[in-house]
């Protein structure tokens, strides 16, 4: 039995031999045309397959810069030191606000000046305050002395965008004049009330009674030994421009102190 099984793998394997052999490809002639192609470098083109706009490679070219025309020259700023009765837009403004009515005085008793400035970067700005009529010129000289040394201030604008609250004018740096408003815990009305007061960079010289300090900023210019931009010190420009024609400065005091406060008595 054994003997069979071999023979069939024998014969099986022997078939298999046969037929690799049997089996081959077939490969028929091909006739080649008789005339030869040369190969012609300068004919020859590689391929380049088209490319999108957005891809394809555009050679620098250097722009040729436009003629470059004159600069125009800066306009001169212009100088202002003016003082006008309040006009009809200001006192919509500060009707109900920094003004109320009394039987002290109209506002006809008040003067609108716009006055030049230096500001804490140097640049020259035009502010507004409002004071009693009666010193409106002796304002305008003070403060074009001011703006003759450079003297700097922060800003100056009318406290009603303040909501005529001196705690918010006074965080803002801001420097004012008429408000119609008492002495605090008092009946009695303060200067600024007559227009007859102006405060001047409060941050820099700030107001002091006991701990409490306003504005808040104010703390770090309790030492007035260590002078810095915006502080006044006593014979400077500013207490010179005040002091020289009547005014008080409220450094002077003792309690409080007010750096940043002078009126006219």
């Amino acid at each position: 039995m054994l003997s069979k099984i071999l023979l069939f793998i024998l014969l099986l394997l022997l078939f298999t031999a046969c037929a690799r052999n049997i089996v081959q490809p077939v490969y028929l002639p091909v006739e080649y045309e008789t005339e030869q192609i040369l190969y012609e470098p300068e004919t020859c083109i590689p391929y380049e397959p088209e490319l999108p706009e957005s891809e394809q490679y555009i050679p620098y070219e250097p722009k040729q810069e436009p003629e470059s025309e004159p600069e125009p020259e800066l306009e001169t700023f212009e100088t202002i030191f003016t003082a006008e009765p309040l006009p009809y837009h200001i006192i919509q403004q500060i009707t109900g606000v920094s003004f109320h009515q009394n039987s002290h005085f109209d506002y006809c008793h008040l003067a609108y000046l716009t006055i030049t400035h230096v500001d804490f970067y140097g640049y020259s700005r035009h502010g507004h305050i409002i004071v009693a009529a009666s010193i409106a010129d002796e304002v305008l000289d003070i403060f074009q002395e001011i703006y003759e040394y450079r003297f700097p201030i922060a800003g100056m604008r009318l406290i009603d965008y303040y909501y005529a609250l001196d705690y918010y004018s006074m965080a803002a740096n801001n420097s004012v004049g008429f408000n119609f408003r008492y002495i605090a815990g008092t009946n009695t009305l303060s200067r600024h009330a007559w227009g007859m007061a102006i405060d001047i960079n409060p941050i820099q010289n700030p107001f002091i009674r006991g701990d409490v300090i306003l504005p808040v900023a104010g703390r770090y210019y309790l030492d007035r030994l260590d002078i810095r931009p915006g502080m006044i010190i006593p014979g400077d420009v500013v207490y010179r421009a005040f002091t020289s024609r009547g005014w008080i400065w409220g450094g002077h005091w003792r309690v409080p102190i007010d750096y940043h406060h002078f009126e006219r008595r």
